[in-house]
């Protein structure tokens, strides 16, 4: 079983995707981990039977129904399948009803959904067979359990974290104010609503950042670490809050590794106030700068944590985080507000997802195509998917890659590398007790023409081909 994994975001996802593929090699699958910008010229080189990809939306359905078409057996682990409204074009049932009316009801093999409320809105809503939704939780939360939490590291201790989510009023990826807007459009919400959210999500994104240079400023004697969400620019909270010392802005390293190390995280609707609660971390929300818009964008965050209503409220849950921490019902939390979207806190998401994928018994011949590379695997592609196409069968999807960052630098940390492959994926086989030599990470090459590739594989050494 040859088997494509579509990796979106390095920094937050690999770790996850890393551990989903130990699981598979040790069932006997080679596993591609194909980052998202390149599988377009990679899946068809790599001689894939199955693909499981980082989300189904109208943006990449072409690309979806192309590897259908080419006889890939399509499997959804969606990376945002966690954080969902109660109401509006992201609610459990407007997703399902979404992917449905789309069409890959049609050319979906199965969908791994990350809880409960997520599972019984697509079974409810007919997006796919009841024997295709594979209720499993997201391997990158696995981290988080008890079970692999010692896999963690990082170098600061007891700092407040400071975890910011504005990518949409301060994007890293997209390079025109409206790209945004657009593409929450394009996922259902409506215009009148998503106009109102930007409108006070830059207002709240001021206040935010005045925020915490107050709190720095209040409390000069705390250090505190500043992480920007990963699809954001950090340069704009350097500016805001670089004159004081007692502040680090870096988003660097796991997010787990920085919350794990931290006396508490300081957010307003963040999702990594989920992986605070997992951690026993206590999770601090900063209620007060809230709207109504922006509060009803993302309701679990604040449900999961504890709430502050006021500047001095917030000084004085920081003064005594200790004695906070200890009042804080992780527990009950949990069951009550988590568990729902996110399913177990048991660290064996991965191992389901494995078993799975190799439990079909849908063996299928490995698609390889190189007319299918120079289109990006596009039916309509563009002149600069052609060209791109192009020079990635002259030169190979890694080297064109490499070039492409140096056009755009912020696409730089969407590259995987074998090293970081390779460390995670020994330091996971060794937790397991089981022998890291015993597995193999190379990079991918072209299966006719052995050109280097992007993706990285993994398989164990008996296994390889």
């Amino acid at each position: 079983m040859r088997i494509g994994w579509v990796v979106d975001h390095p920094k937050r996802d690999l770790a996850g995707s890393v551990l989903a593929a130990y699981q598979l090699a040790s069932r006997g699958a080679s596993v591609a981990l194909i980052p998202m910008y390149e599988q377009g010229v990679d899946v068809p080189r790599l001689g894939l039977n199955t693909l499981v990809a980082n989300y189904a939306r109208a943006a990449n359905l072409d690309l979806m129904r192309a590897f259908a078409k080419a006889g890939l057996a399509l499997y959804v682990l969606d990376t945002e399948g966690g954080i969902l409204a109660d109401k509006g074009g992201n609610s459990p049932p407007a997703l399902a009803a979404q992917i449905r009316d789309m069409g890959y009801s049609n050319i979906l093999s199965g969908y791994f959904l990350w809880g409960s409320r997520l599972h019984e809105a697509f079974k409810a809503g007919g997006t796919l067979k009841p024997e295709q939704l594979h209720l499993t939780g997201c391997p990158r939360f696995d981290f988080a359990s008890p079970r692999l939490r010692s896999l963690l590291d990082g170098e600061r201790r007891g700092y407040l974290l400071v975890n910011a989510n504005f990518p949409l009023v301060n994007s890293r990826f997209t390079s025109r104010p409206d790209d945004e807007r657009e593409a929450m459009i394009r996922f259902g919400f409506t215009a009148a609503y998503i106009d109102c959210l930007l409108t006070d999500l830059k207002q709240v994104f001021e206040n935010y950042l005045v925020e915490i240079g107050h709190l720095a400023a209040a409390r000069p004697d705390r250090q505190i670490l500043v992480r920007p969400h990963p699809f954001e620019r950090e340069e704009v909270y350097r500016a805001a809050l670089g004159q004081h010392a007692n502040v680090v802005v870096d988003g660097a390293g796991s997010v787990l590794d920085m919350i794990q190390n931290a006396a508490a995280v300081i957010h307003l609707n963040c999702g990594t106030a989920i992986e605070a609660v997992l951690l026993g971390k206590l999770p601090i929300q900063l209620e007060y700068l809230n709207t109504p818009a922006t509060a009803g964008h993302a309701l679990l965050p604040a449900r999961a944590s504890r709430r502050t209503m006021s500047f001095e409220e917030l000084l004085a849950v920081v003064d005594d985080i200790d004695a906070e921490t200890r009042k804080f019902d992780f527990a009950g939390v949990h069951a009550a507000e988590i568990h729902p979207f996110f399913h177990h806190n048991d660290g064996r998401a991965a191992e389901r997802v494995a078993d799975a994928l190799v439990g079909v018994n849908d063996r299928r011949a490995p698609f390889v195509s190189l007319s299918s590379v120079l289109r990006g695997t596009r039916p309509n592609p563009s002149l600069g998917q052609i060209a791109k196409g192009a020079a990635s069968l002259l030169f190979g999807s890694a080297v064109t890659e490499r070039l492409r960052t140096r056009f755009n630098p912020a696409r730089r940390e969407k590259r995987i590398d074998p090293s970081d492959v390779r460390r995670l994926l020994e330091q996971i086989a060794a937790h397991d007790k089981s022998d890291p030599s015993l597995f193999n990470v190379e990079r991918a090459r072209c299966a006719k023409t052995g050109l280097p590739l992007a993706s990285i594989t993994i398989q164990k050494r008996s296994a390889r081909a």
